[in-house]
């Protein structure tokens, strides 16, 4: 049996407490007693609650890039597997979306992880160290329509089955970003 790691705990104790409270009500305080660990744990890994929110996407967006870039998965795949990530911590996601704001929005938090993500995935997998502006352009632009698109999808704000959700999301690259992802 694999040990969990104190982040691990922290991303789960938050996982946990919103589910019973808005994330902007969450205190780091909170997460110590629930979680606990100590504050000198929590801060040896994040400098606020807003790092531990974006770790838990990044713990399964990283993985999934890594797979992705390694040709264990298509691109169709990346989609459907974060549709269910998102549908996992739904509570979580709609919890950050609507109670946070100005530059503690976790959407643009999100969002630049997104981008951060997606970059990543274009340089591994094209073997490049430098993408061109105008690509970077419309990866951002991709990046960040995803976030809004998933986010829609997962609260019934966009009205078609997964299949279609993913077909359109793959179809909806930036032809100039097209042969970087696919």
């Amino acid at each position: 049996m694999k040990k969990r790691t104190s982040k691990q705990i922290f991303a789960e104790t938050f996982l946990e407490l919103s589910r019973e409270l808005p994330v902007d009500k969450i205190t780091v305080k909170k997460i110590i007693e629930e979680s606990g660990l100590s504050l000198k744990t929590f801060y040896n890994h994040f400098p606020d609650k807003y790092s531990l929110m974006l770790y838990i996407e990044q713990m399964e967006s990283d993985r999934l890039r890594e797979r992705l870039s390694e040709g264990d998965m298509t691109f169709q795949d990346y989609l459907r597997a974060g549709v269910e990530y998102y549908r996992k911590i739904k509570h979580f996601l709609s919890n950050a979306f609507e109670n946070t704001q100005g530059a503690d929005s976790f959407i643009r938090i999100h969002a630049e992880e997104a981008c951060r993500s997606l970059l990543g995935l274009i340089l591994k997998k094209n073997g490049l160290t430098e993408i061109p502006a105008d690509i970077l352009f419309a990866e951002r632009l991709y990046a960040n329509g995803l976030v809004s698109s998933f986010y829609d999808y997962n609260f019934g704000k966009i009205n078609l089955t997964e299949e279609e959700f993913i077909r359109n999301c793959e179809e909806c690259i930036p032809e100039k970003l097209r042969p970087y992802l696919l």
